[in-house]
């Protein structure tokens, strides 16, 4: 076994801990190596044994192969042999040539002519030096497939061919069947301090599973793994490979302070080197040549490699949809406030002024065991807790506290430390510091055209722990007792700080040029220089207060961004597609139980939350999800309830359960969200447009506005709601105004106090409803509640086709919201002024005061289709109540009833007071109640069951 291989299984054999050292020291140049021999073809046809000789100056024949290519008629070109033509060899030996040739040989398949001298003495056949190897290499170098070739394997390679490659690469090449793409990753064994404006020689140490090819030659060049501190820079280097995989780094810190690099970090990667090239550098030109680099330089480097310069490589200038001025005038002001994004996961801020505290009810001190880790994951877990110590994020802690640790895996394979707090969170003190509303949000982008989004790193991170309060966070872990430095995830109150931290930097520009959700930050604009002005200033006070944004997760100057699982452009408001996506994949199955067939309440129900998170873009959302609400009601139970017990438990289902209606509203309220609407901007400064409708399917209410310079109104947000039991029970009319109560004072009472708005329905009576003389308990209330706000009802019909489409439609379609949507606004409001001098109550005037029925049989005559007898009995089959009718359909309804009856033969009976009294007496269903109403008090048990009975 040669020394080398030796060598290498002395290394694998010992632990990592143990240094191996040969006392041959492989890594000492060889004092001689092989010679290696080719074939060359003289003239296409004659085969001669060349040897390779690099310390030949020129190439050499022998007398014996001379005459063997006269003898087979070879054609060599004699040349004048130059005077005092001679040969120096090893100890000054000379040697005179015999005469000179000019033969046309083919080496490693490339052809050439070739001055050859005849030397007496000699015994290989043909020595090719140095003149030819320089011309054949320089030849390959030149050729499309000089890599390929160069990067092929020795077991690819003959000897022959792998010694040439070894010649023509000018190193050691790499010795195993396969040449590995990248070797691995080096990694500080310790922490080392750099001297600030100093250059140091670092030893790091590559994995123990890395592959070793002993002595041969490998490059080490910086680490593309995003992990490298600002100001640090790791030099390009070639060496040789050593046995215990200590690699040697050249490192600079570039700043003018002390910087420590942690242990483990990730500096370099490590990969063989194919080749060697040297460049020659012309002479007396060095001045022009650096000036002309300069230029072109400044000319080609684009805005991105100016970000790559300071390591923000992350963030593609090219996606801004601004102009090149703007773009370069971003560039700048990423580069000056470079320091506040992050160069690592694990590089978060601290904003010193703030800190996170925490108020138990009960310090009883708990302990929880820690949950059992399998020890292949020890050493992520120990690195990770390694890396979270050395940033600061957790310590070493004596605590009386333990909560459990949870592993959570990312996409990436990397993991996440997160705890479990849920002893600790039931004895804190709950903050009401509380969210924004995600609607509110949404709603202040209006008019803008430029957004930029941004993302603290390792958000929570951010705020620093109370020193009194760490002692409750500690944490436990088969490697011991933490606590957290920083405010971890998982606390009670970690949203409502960090919210408070975030409105006490940016709090008087929320809502007007940017927007906060927690770690999340969207600044918005209208002009160019107006976002880039908004950004400094957002980047002056993440600088000022010491946060830190992730730059992979940031975009600026954008037409369109994500933002609270929404997607924002200038036009308005869309679902994001990725989310959607997964929702709109889900099948039937996903609904049951494991048995496939039973519906399961519990995922039923995390359905709808899902969709329902995007209900204000689905309209009558609620009416469609009925059959589904259905199935997730509560278990139905008489009498009082235990106090032991749960009432909120599901009802147990079974497969029957499982409807056509149910298949029908899975299936739409996939379809729905699908090709749901992109909502508008709304404009408080313009008047908003609010339609409302209702059925016994539920309410539903369409908040819209007509965008300046079109005429169609464009939605804002959709509502929905399903109605109570009792409820249902409503009149058509009081139904409507539910609906106009629900929607103005609940729904989208944020929005519409203190604004100017119009209500469309197409329920004629509701229009008087704000000036009715005589209203009930239940009107009077509901009328008070709308008191406060400034609106006008309009009324509008529905639909065009009145007997179709009252037979054949579904609740909701074609109503006042689908003609406000597809119609003209313009000649909405002509319609509506239209009718409004005449209603419904005109209708049935015409028909009691029938001495009238002449002024009126001029308006009948106006309206064609007339309803007939046949035509009034099926509107009564198929509505349970009077439909809420329009002007047309009302006049129609009274044009059929004079058709029916005479007018001549209509009359009203009329009774004194003291004649009804009578009768009523006299009636025999009507003297049984009487004594009841009388008395003026509720019924019983007994005489309700008795009145149902008559």
């Amino acid at each position: 076994m040669d020394l080398e291989r030796q060598y290498e299984n002395a290394c694998n054999a010992v632990s990592d801990g143990t240094h191996v050292i040969y006392t041959q020291n492989i890594q000492k140049i060889r004092p001689f190596d092989d010679l290696f021999y080719t074939s060359v073809i003289v003239n296409d046809h004659f085969h001669l044994n060349g040897m390779l000789d690099t310390g030949s100056m020129s190439c050499t024949l022998s007398e014996a192969a001379e005459q063997k290519l006269l003898s087979e008629n070879a054609v060599l070109d004699k040349r004048a042999l130059p005077e005092n033509t001679v040969l120096v060899g090893v100890g000054g030996r000379t040697a005179q040539p015999k005469c000179l040739y000019e033969v046309n040989m083919k080496v490693y398949g490339i052809c050439c002519r070739v001055p050859i001298l005849v030397v007496p003495g000699q015994h290989d056949d043909l020595i090719l030096g140095t003149n030819l190897i320089k011309h054949i290499v320089s030849k390959m170098k030149n050729t499309d497939e000089y890599w390929d070739f160069i990067s092929q394997s020795p077991t690819q390679l003959s000897q022959e061919g792998e010694h040439f490659l070894d010649v023509m690469s000018n190193i050691t090449r790499w010795r195993h069947d396969e040449i590995p793409h990248k070797i691995g990753t080096v990694k500080l064994q310790r922490a080392v301090t750099l001297a600030a404006r100093q250059e140091h020689l670092v030893w790091g140490r590559l994995p123990s599973k890395t592959p070793l090819s002993l002595g041969s030659t490998i490059l080490v060049e910086p680490t593309t793994s995003k992990t490298m501190p600002r100001n640090i820079m790791v030099a390009r280097v070639i060496t040789s490979m050593w046995g215990d995989r200590w690699v040697p780094m050249k490192i600079t810190n570039l700043s003018d302070l002390p910087v420590t690099l942690r242990k483990n970090r990730r500096l370099a990667d490590v990969s063989p080197c194919l080749a060697v090239e040297d460049f020659p550098i012309l002479q007396g030109t060095g001045k022009i040549q650096m000036v002309n680099s300069e230029i072109q330089a400044n000319t080609s480097c684009t805005s991105n490699s100016k970000l790559n310069d300071v390591g923000l490589d992350e963030i593609d200038i090219d996606l801004c949809k601004v102009t090149d001025a703007s773009k370069e005038k971003l560039v700048q002001l990423l580069i000056k406030y470079n320091d506040v994004f992050s160069k690592h996961s694990l590089d978060c801020g601290e904003a010193k002024e703030f800190e996170h505290c925490i108020r138990l009810t009960d310090e009883r001190p708990f302990r929880l065991p820690y949950r059992r880790i399998p020890p292949a994951h020890y050493q992520k877990l120990r690195q990770a807790l390694t890396e979270m110590e050395e940033q600061g994020i957790i310590r070493k802690s004596v605590s009386e506290y333990a909560s459990p640790l949870v592993l959570v895996w990312k996409k990436d394979g990397s993991l996440r430390i997160c705890t479990d707090f849920r002893w600790l969170n039931a004895r804190t003190l709950k903050d009401a510091h509380q969210l924004p509303h995600q609607s509110d949000c949404l709603a202040a982008l209006g008019g803008n055209n430029y957004f930029s989004t941004m993302d603290l790193t390792s958000g929570f991170y951010n705020l620093p722990m109370r020193e009194q309060d760490k002692k409750y966070t500690a944490f436990v872990t088969p490697m011991g007792l933490h606590e957290y430095n920083r405010m971890p995830q998982g606390l009670c109150n970690s949203p409502a700080s960090f919210m408070r931290m975030m409105l006490s930097i940016f709090g008087d520009m929320n809502f007007s040029s940017l927007l906060c959700y927690l770690d999340d930050l969207l600044v918005f604009a209208s002009t160019e220089e107006e976002a880039l002005n908004r950004l400094e200033i957002v980047f002056h006070r993440l600088r000022m207060h010491r946060l830190k944004l992730s730059p992979k997760k940031c975009q600026f100057l954008r037409d369109s961004v994500k933002f609270l699982g929404h997607i924002i452009s200038g036009s308005g408001i869309s679902v994001d597609s990725a989310k959607v996506d997964v929702i709109s994949k889900m099948s039937k199955s996903q609904l049951m139980e494991e048995d496939g067939c039973t519906p399961s309440p519990k995922r039923i129900k995390s359905f709808l939350g899902m969709i329902f998170y995007y209900q204000h873009f689905i309209p009558n959302c609620s009416a469609i999800a009925k059959p589904l609400f259905a199935l997730t009601a509560g278990q139905k139970r008489r009498g009082k309830v235990r106090s032991g017990k749960h009432v909120g438990t599901f009802r147990k289902l079974n497969p029957s359960d499982w409807v056509d209606e149910c298949d029908v509203a899975f299936s739409m309220l996939k379809e729905k969200l699908l090709k749901c609407a992109v909502l508008a901007h709304p404009d408080f400064s313009k008047p908003l447009i609010l339609s409302i409708d209702a059925s016994l399917d539920g309410l539903g209410a369409v908040l819209s506005q007509v965008p300046a310079g079109e005429e169609i109104a464009r939605p804002i947000a959709f509502a929905s709601k399903t109605l109570s039991v009792s409820q249902k029970k409503y009149s058509a009319h009081r139904l409507e105004f539910l609906a106009l109560k629900w929607s103005v004072c609940e729904k989208f009472s944020h929005w519409l106090k203190g604004h100017t708005f119009t209500v469309w329905t197409d329920n004629n009576p509701l229009t008087y409803i704000m000036s009715k003389p005589k209203l009930d308990a239940c009107e009077q209330r509901w009328v008070s509640k709308l008191a406060p706000y400034s609106f006008d009802i309009k009324h509008i019909a529905g639909t065009k086709n009145v007997v179709a489409d009252t037979l054949s439609r579904d609740p909701f379609a074609r109503t006042v919201s689908h003609r406000l949507m597809n119609e003209s606004y313009n000649h909405l409001l002509t319609e509506a002024d239209a009718v409004k001098e005449d209603g419904i109550q005109d209708a049935f005037r015409l028909k009691v005061e029938c001495h009238k029925c002449n002024d009126r049989v001029e308006c009948l005559s106006r309206y064609e289709q007339p309803c007939d007898s046949v035509v009034i009995k099926l509107l009564c089959q198929v509505h349970d109540e009077w439909e809420t009718a329009t002007f047309t359909r009302a006049v129609q309804l009274a044009q059929s009833v004079c058709q029916v009856a005479a007018a001549n033969q209509i009359s009203l009976l009329g009774f004194s007071h003291d004649e009804l009294q009578r009768s009523q007496e006299l009636d025999s269903t009507i003297s049984k109640v009487l004594p009841l109403v009388i008395r003026k008090r509720l019924l019983d048990e007994k005489e309700t069951s008795w009145i149902s009975e008559l």
